[in-house]
């Protein structure tokens, strides 16, 4: 295989690909957060170590002095509006947009700092009658923003959190407290202090307190300030500085309410004050809600404000249960799949006459070396207003596995933004049949189970120099059949007969760019990593009619087109890094899930 960097390029692009194999799956009420928007502001007091001054001590000042700097921060999070007993309640991405006064953040920064990053973790008070939990939401990250210009100093962190599961029916209340923070400054090396030391990945994992905010989303933030000088295109790399930790809780006398999410009465489903499950697995006696008009903002056990609803009975089975980061225990991949990239969509591509394919004409093939990781992500199906997980983390997921197939390339201009480089891929992923819930009609509870059934290999085509001021695309083209079956409305079997699909195969075309050679880093949403993935979508995945639906002479293609068929329907796709066995990469100790992205 021709080089080993360039190859994985393409065959990153290729393994999320494979994800749109999912790309029918329909939105549940617990498996997404569809709620009404959400908003709070809030006023913290972020206590900064000793020595985080501009004399670049990096924050190793003793324990019995701190910097308070006051902040402001605006939570902005969607929740769903109903929940099942026993069913995953995902809350929506959480956004967190800290504002902090200029001379305060000044004040904190080592002289010469001419950019800032961090990570967060945002600790939430979940509450269900007497129940109480407290659900560290970590992996919050912010990209990278310049310190220059007057005004206040904002930085917004983003991320998705993990979801959780009660026992008993009841309103759970959602509540605002702790914020750790961890600020990454980039200095400029021509004024920093000579003795700053280095944030490197060691030094980024190196304390405890960063324990609080994910092994993952330490070096996420690491990454994007080791780039920040190298992308500007200054041709002088900046100097990370010592990483600032500080540890924020909410001031007293304000409405920290997230959201509310309310889970109704089932047959057999438990009700009333029980225990709350910590994050680390252990129990504790639910207490008495405080009094007071606001929800606790300490650790676990203490109340969450006034008007949470007592549970109806008292049989000690109500338990809230947080989630724990899903872990694959995989670490090898499949058999490499047989076949080509579509000739039409080779056909498509508008290369450079002059360009070179290889290998060529009579040359051998490229070795067919498997390469693999997870993908996951959100369905968004318009018409129900609602998105649904494809292929969930929790529920034994399945690989991606993925080949190269050629190389196209044009080097002879000697304008490096005129130049061309193209990898071709295929992407091969067999899933089981899954069991989905979603309100029809936004009403209607019907459950089904529902197959894709891959017509074909993906082609993935992924083109880009790399080369400084330019974007790399990749476009990933597939054909999936969607199947139903196993259907209930309210719990009552819907015959929708053996044959009940989409009357054609959905058409698969997502689009996923890195703006790494830019000038300059981008503050949208992070690009795609050559070795650890990223995001990728489809704006307008069109669903067809359904057709074959029905048995007994009772047609129900209408039900299932007028619910679910038409345009505007979207895939929000991500991809965790790539297993290459060959290169011994990414496989050890296990293949990486990664994080979900917003929906």
């Amino acid at each position: 295989m021709r080089g080993a960097v360039k190859p994985r390029r393409a065959v990153r692009f290729a393994a999320v690909a494979a994800a749109a194999l999912l790309a029918g799956l329909l939105p549940g009420p617990d498996s997404a957060a569809s709620g009404p928007d959400g908003k709070v502001t809030l006023g913290y007091a972020c206590a900064f170590p000793a020595g985080t001054a501009a004399d670049g001590s990096g924050g190793t000042g003793g324990t019995d002095k701190a910097v308070v700097q006051d902040v402001t921060v605006a939570l902005v999070q969607n929740y769903p509006d109903t929940a099942v007993v026993g069913k995953p309640i995902q809350p929506g991405d959480l956004t967190a947009t800290v504002t902090m006064p200029r001379a305060g953040a000044e004040a904190l920064l080592p002289a010469g700092a001419t950019a800032l990053t961090g990570a967060a973790s945002l600790t939430a008070h979940v509450a269900q009658g007497t129940s109480r939990a407290d659900a560290v939401w970590p992996g919050l990250t912010a990209p990278s923003t310049p310190l220059k210009g007057d005004g206040d100093l904002v930085l917004t962190f983003g991320g998705a959190v993990p979801p959780l599961t009660v026992t008993a029916s009841g309103e759970v209340r959602f509540t605002a407290g702790e914020l750790d923070l961890k600020l990454s400054p980039v200095t400029d090396p021509a004024s920093a202090p000579p003795d700053s030391p280095s944030t490197g990945t060691d030094s980024a994992t190196g304390t405890d307190s960063d324990s609080a905010f994910g092994a993952d989303s330490a070096t996420g933030a690491d990454s994007a300030t080791g780039t920040a000088a190298d992308s500007a295109g200054t041709g002088q790399a900046a100097k990370d500085a010592a990483d600032i930790i500080g540890t924020c809780a909410p001031k007293p006398d304000q409405g920290d309410l997230l959201g509310t999410v309310s889970v109704p009465g089932t047959p057999g489903g438990s009700s009333g004050p029980g225990h709350a499950t910590a994050p680390g697995g252990s129990s504790a006696a639910a207490p008495t809600p405080r009094t007071g008009s606001r929800a606790g903002v300490g650790k676990t056990g203490e109340g969450a404000g006034d008007g949470a609803p007592d549970a109806a009975r008292s049989d000690g089975r109500n338990t809230i249960t947080l989630a724990s980061p899903p872990h694959s225990g995989v670490h090898d991949c499949e058999d490499p799949p047989e076949g080509d990239t579509d000739p039409a969509v080779m056909d498509s591509i508008p290369r450079p006459p002059n360009a070179v394919r290889s290998p060529g004409p009579g040359d051998p093939p490229f070795p067919p070396y498997s390469q693999c990781g997870y993908v996951t992500g959100y369905s968004n199906v318009f018409k129900l207003k609602g998105a649904a997980v494809i292929n969930d983390l929790t529920k034994k997921p399945t690989r991606v596995t993925v080949v190269q197939k050629s190389i196209w390339t044009e080097f002879t201009d000697p304008d490096p933004l005129k130049q061309y480089f193209e990898i071709d891929s295929i992407a091969k992923l067999a899933l089981p049949p899954s069991d989905t819930t979603f309100l029809t009609f936004g009403f209607v509870p019907v459950t089904a189970r529902m197959e894709l059934l891959p017509k074909g290999l993906m082609t993935v085509v992924t083109v880009g120099t790399s080369n400084l001021g330019t974007i790399t695309t990749s476009t990933i083209y597939g054909k999936q059949e969607l199947r139903l079956s196993d259907v209930k409305v309210n719990g009552v079997p819907l015959d929708v007969g053996a044959d009940c699909r989409a009357s054609a195969p959905l058409d698969i075309k997502l689009v996923g760019y890195d703006r790494s050679s830019l000038t300059g880093r981008p503050t949208g949403p992070t690009d795609y990593g050559v070795q650890d993935g990223g995001p990728l979508a489809q704006d307008d995945l069109y669903i067809p009619p359904f057709t074959g639906c029905g048995s007994h002479g009772e047609n129900l293609n209408s039900l299932f087109t007028s619910a679910i068929s038409g345009h505007g329907n979207s895939l929000n796709l991500i991809q965790g890094p790539l297993c290459v066995p060959i290169a011994a990469s990414g496989c050890d100790p296990e293949i990486a899930f990664p994080e979900p992205p917003h929906h």
